[in-house]
């Protein structure tokens, strides 16, 4: 039998006690990253990105595309050199749920009038969502501006319309639950290099079962586009239609809904419809 030099044991018995140590403290960190984490994460069938990553991807957060709900977006490039567009989301509470909403079901859907939503990160306080890069920006900037650079034939005001129209259609009717937007406005329409319009940010969503007819919320989305039925917090996908509809007299007028730069009496563009209407009822009385 081979004697053991008791400082060598003593020394090797250190050296495993030292390995388990870091073990212990390594599962650990990695035990309380999932705990930070919701736990309906891992189930989300979206890529998932490190922090670190995207922060690469992003030049550290460098070039900032603007300021959208609950958070804001920066130009990020993939390693393939594919153009996405980083979303770093404020807060908690509501934040994470809608959070979850977006990355667990919008995330599932492909269609062609909605933005992809390509992944997500969330590691401690960190939540990002990664979408597709849409070159042309939001839809508002097309219609609400001085600028005859910006200016959009009535085809492609058509078009966009229309685009619209499909992609509310594929969230309330073509989805496995029925999905509303609550926020439908042209800052919501994001536009692609062929001009093809696509609804994002779905922060506010909320998701109704197909056996559901409402949902009972607190008023939310934007002055201006909210349909009556939010005086009564029941709420139906038709509150995104008349938000729409809102939108699509905007595009058409090429002015906004509500415009307090412009005479009193000219604030809000329904009230001119209302003046209009009356006067052709009266002359048809006539």
């Amino acid at each position: 039998m081979n004697n053991v030099n008791p400082r060598d044991y003593r020394w090797n018995s250190f050296n495993v006690l030292i390995s388990t140590f870091e073990i212990f403290i390594s599962s650990k960190v990695r035990r309380n990253d999932v705990k930070d984490d919701d736990p309906d994460l891992p189930r989300l069938r979206i890529t998932r990105f490190p922090y670190e990553d995207l922060k690469a991807m992003t030049g550290d957060f460098n070039i900032n595309l603007g300021e959208g709900g609950f958070g804001s977006v920066f130009l990020g490039i993939l390693p393939s050199g594919i153009r996405v567009a980083v979303k770093c989301l404020d807060g908690f509470g509501q934040i994470r749920r809608s959070f979850l909403v977006k990355a667990g079901t919008i995330g599932t859907i492909h269609h062609v009038n909605l933005v992809r939503i390509l992944g997500f990160c969330a590691e401690k306080s960190h939540r990002l969502l990664v979408y597709e890069y849409m070159c042309n920006g939001s839809f508002d900037k097309w219609i609400f501006h001085n600028d005859q650079e910006f200016d959009l034939c009535w085809q492609v005001r058509r078009k966009i319309i229309v685009d619209i129209a499909k992609g509310l259609d594929e969230l309330h009717e073509e989805c496995h639950q029925k999905i509303i937007h609550l926020d439908i406005k042209p800052q919501h329409i994001l536009v692609d290099e062929h001009f093809n319009a696509k609804l994002a940010y779905f922060g506010l969503s909320k998701l109704i079962d197909k056996d559901q007819s409402h949902v009972i919320t607190t008023m939310q989305g934007t002055h201006g586009y909210l349909a009556l039925e939010w005086l009564s917090f029941v709420i139906k996908e038709k509150v995104d239609v008349y938000s729409f509809g809102i939108v699509m007299l905007e595009i058409l007028c090429g002015r906004k809904n509500v415009d307090h730069s412009l005479p009193s009496d000219e604030v809000h563009m329904l009230t001119l419809f209302q003046v209009q209407s009356r006067i052709r009822t009266t002359i048809g009385h006539d």
